[in-house]
C-alpha cells in the first residue's frame, strides 16, 4: 500500500487533481453565470408581467386625474382594483407628483412608501407630465417575482448547484480513470527501468499506445535491445580477450618453467620461441588498443591529401618478399591518373597491410590454380574504390556476416598458428569508418574473396586549390 506522501507525488494523482481543478472551476463559473442570468431574466419577466397586469389601473388613474385635475376621491378607484389582486399582504399606494401618499388599498401591512420598497412602480402620465406614481407590493413580500417566483428561482438555482456537484464528481471519476490509464505505460517503463538498473537487461514494454507515449515505449524497447546486445558483446569480448591472451601466456609460462626446471635447455631456439610469443602478445595488446580507440572515436588521424596509388604501391612492395616466399603472385592494378584522398597515410597503409596479410594467409589454401592476390584501384568520381582479391577458398555466407567481428576466425587454430590476432579486419573496418568510408566483402565459397573499400575522393579542382595555397609570412 503506497504511503500518502507517495500518492501525492504520483503523476496520476497530479493529473487527477488537475482534471478536478479545471472541472470545478468551469462548473463554478458556469453555475454563477447561469444563476445570475436566470435570476435577472426571470425577475425581469415577472416584473414585466406585473407591469402588464396593472396597466389598466395605470390608464384609469391617468384618465381620472385628467378629468378631476387632482387626486381627491381616487382611493375608491384603488380599492375597487385591489380586491383579488392585493390579497395576502399585497398593497397599492398612489403617490402624488411631490411624493406624498394620496391613497392606499389592499393589505394593511408593509405598505411601500417609496419606489425602492415597491415591487413595481408605474408612472401616471397626463399630457406628458407625471401626475403621480403607482406603487405595487406583490402578495407574499417576495419581491417582483412574488413567493411563487422566489420558490421557482430557488429550485432552479438548487438544480444548477446540484448539477455542478454531479459534474465535479463525474470529473473526479473520469480523471482518476483517465490518469491511471495514461500513466500505466509510464509505470511499466519505470518498473522496466528499475529492472535494467539491477542488471536485468532486455526488458520490453507494451507498445499498443499511440502518440508520444507509444514512441517513448518503442524507443525504450530499442534501447533495451541495444543495451542487451552491447552487454553480450562486452562479455563475449572479455571472454575472447581472455582466451586470446591465455594461449601466448601459457606457452611462454610453460617454456620458462621448463627451462627453470631443467626440462628444456636455455638455448637460442627455446628463447626465440618465448620471444615470438611475447611479440604476439604485444601485437594483440596494440591491436586491442587501436580498435578500442577507433570504436570510441578517439583514434588520432593525421589527415593529409595523398595519392592513394602511391600508398598501394608502397604496400605491395612491402609484401612482395613474403608473397614470393609463399609462392603467391602479388600484383597491383593502378590507374594512370592520380587518385587523391584526404586521409592518414599510416592508417591507410595499416588497412592495406591487414588486408594483404589476411589474403596471403588464406590464398595458399586455394584450389583455383596458382595462388594470386590482386590489389586494384578505381576512380569512381566522388569516391576512390580499392579492391583486394584472391583466388583462395572463399567465404561462406555465415562467414561474410561475421568477418569484421572482433576475434572471429573462419579457422581459429590455423590463424593463431600463423600469428593472426583475430582483430585485423575489425581494425580495418574501424579505421575506414573513421575516414568516413565503408568496407565490405564479396565472396562465393570455393571461388575466392574480394574486400572492397570506398573512401571519399578529393576532386581535381579541390586538389589544385589546396596546392595553390602558400604559407603567409609574419
Amino acid at each position: 500500500m503506497p504511503a500518502l506522501g507517495e500518492i501525492r507525488h504520483a503523476l496520476w494523482f497530479k493529473l487527477t487533481a488537475a482534471f478536478l481543478l479545471v472541472a470545478a472551476a468551469g462548473v463554478i463559473i458556469v453555475a454563477i453565470l447561469a444563476n445570475r442570468a436566470t435570476t435577472v431574466g426571470f425577475r425581469h419577466y415577472l416584473n414585466q408581467n406585473v407591469s402588464n397586469q396593472w396597466a389598466d389601473l395605470q390608464l384609469q388613474l391617468a384618465l381620472y386625474y385628467d378629468r378631476q385635475g387632482n387626486w381627491e376621491g381616487v382611493e375608491s378607484l384603488l380599492v375597487a382594483a385591489g380586491p383579488g389582486r392585493g390579497q395576502g399582504g399585497g398593497s397599492l399606494v398612489l403617490l402624488a407628483s411631490d411624493g406624498q401618499v394620496v391613497a392606499l388599498a389592499g393589505g394593511r401591512r408593509n405598505y411601500p412608501t417609496s419606489a425602492a420598497e415597491a415591487d413595481v412602480n408605474l408612472p401616471i402620465l397626463v399630457d406628458g407630465q407625471q401626475a403621480g406614481t403607482l406603487l405595487v407590493k406583490q402578495p407574499g413580500g417576495g419581491g417582483g417575482s412574488g413567493g411563487a417566483g422566489e420558490q421557482f428561482l430557488v429550485q432552479v438555482n438548487n438544480a444548477i448547484w446540484w448539477g455542478g456537484l454531479a459534474a465535479v464528481l463525474l470529473a473526479l471519476f473520469l480523471g482518476v480513470f483517465l490518469a491511471r490509464r495514461l500513466t500505466q505505460p509510464l509505470r511499466q517503463l519505470t518498473e522496466a527501468t528499475r529492472k535494467m538498473a539491477r542488471g536485468e537487461l532486455g526488458q520490453q514494454v507494451s507498445t499498443i499506445e499511440r502518440g508520444e507515449i507509444g514512441e517513448l515505449s518503442t524507443s525504450f524497447n530499442q534501447m533495451s535491445v541495444a543495451l542487451a546486445a552491447s552487454e553480450q558483446q562486452r562479455q563475449q569480448m572479455l571472454a575472447d580477450v581472455a582466451h586470446e591472451l591465455r594461449t601466448p601466456l601459457s606457452i611462454t609460462q610453460g617454456h620458462i618453467e621448463a627451462m627453470l626446471d631443467g626440462v628444456f635447455e636455455m638455448t637460442p631456439e627455446n628463447l626465440a620461441l618465448v620471444h615470438e610469443e611475447t611479440l604476439l602478445l604485444g601485437r594483440l595488446v596494440d591491436d586491442l588498443r587501436t580498435l578500442s580507440l577507433a570504436e570510441a572515436g578517439q583514434l588520432s588521424l593525421d589527415r593529409v591529401t595523398v595519392n592513394l596509388s602511391d600508398l598501394m604501391v608502397q604496400s605491395v612492395s612491402a609484401f612482395e618478399p613474403l608473397a614470393e616466399a609463399e609462392g603467391v603472385e602479388l600484383t597491383a592494378e593502378v590507374p594512370a591518373e592520380a587518385v587523391m584522398i584526404t586521409a592518414d597515410p599510416s592508417r591507410i597503409r595499416q588497412v592495406l597491410g591487414n588486408l594483404l596479410s589476411n589474403a596471403l594467409r588464406h590464398v595458399s589454401a586455394g584450389e583455383n590454380g596458382p595462388p594470386q592476390v590482386t590489389l586494384s584501384l578505381f576512380n569512381r568520381g566522388d569516391v576512390a574504390q580499392l579492391r583486394v582479391s584472391d583466388n583462395g577458398p572463399g567465404l561462406s555466407p555465415e562467414a561474410q556476416q561475421h568477418i569484421f567481428d572482433r576475434f572471429w576466425r573462419a579457422d581459429r587454430a590455423r590463424s593463431r598458428d600463423q600469428g593472426g590476432s583475430g582483430l585485423g579486419l575489425a581494425i580495418c573496418r574501424a579505421i575506414v569508418d573513421a575516414h568516413d568510408g565503408r568496407i565490405w566483402v564479396k565472396s562465393t565459397a570455393g571461388q575466392g574473396a574480394t574486400f572492397i573499400i570506398e573512401l571519399p575522393a578529393v576532386k581535381e579542382n579541390e586538389t589544385r586549390a589546396k596546392g595553390a595555397k602558400a604559407p603567409r609570412g609574419n
